[in-house]
């Protein structure tokens, strides 16, 4: 199982981000919407706890995967996960609907703006009701502390969090909604 490494910065200034990615040479991608249905794994019998594990089924484009992901801690490098390609995300989200094991089926969509640079990724979320935040990834923690210090961000991080708690952060529970998409209201 590959372990993610990830970060994210909350309430950052993303015009200042950007021009400090775009000075540094970092390849600057389009943005994107993204499409999700998450589907939440209940342990044994109990509802509606959350275990950490679920499964992600996203659209980016054109591209579809499906991932498994256990998220241990909020560590820079605590969440596990598989990722497989898929063809058709309607058709696979109707499959995995099917499947009974779920304590939650949530659909989500936020939009993204990423940078690559020297082997980091930086990407600028932006998701319904909260205000966009920065996720840094890397193949290893010396590469994420580099990402960090390359925009000044050092000790500014929040760890690996995840949107749930960054929802909660803003006094949402996502959860809550059986769908996020833009243009809703709190």
């Amino acid at each position: 199982m590959n372990k993610e490494i990830e970060t994210q910065i909350l309430d950052v200034d993303s015009k200042k981000i950007i021009s400090k990615l775009r000075k540094l040479g970092a390849e600057e991608h389009l943005e994107v919407l993204q499409k999700r249905w998450v589907f939440n794994i209940k342990e044994g019998t109990k509802q509606a706890i959350s275990t950490g594990r679920w499964i992600r089924l996203r659209q980016v484009g054109k591209y579809n995967t499906i991932t498994y992901k256990n998220k241990k801690g909020s560590g820079t490098s605590e969440t596990e996960e598989i990722e497989v390609q898929v063809d058709n995300f309607d058709d696979a989200a109707k499959i995995l609907k099917q499947i009974p094991g779920f304590s939650g089926i949530y659909y989500q969509e936020n939009k993204r703006k990423k940078f690559t640079f020297k082997d980091i990724e930086f990407t600028l979320d932006s998701w319904p009701m909260i205000p966009t935040y920065l996720e840094i990834e890397a193949k290893n923690e010396k590469k994420l502390k580099e990402g960090l210090k390359l925009l000044s961000l050092e000790g500014k991080d929040s760890g690996h969090i995840g949107t749930n708690a960054i929802y909660e952060k803003y006094g949402l529970h996502i959860h809550s909604y059986k769908e996020v998409k833009f243009g809703m209201k709190k």
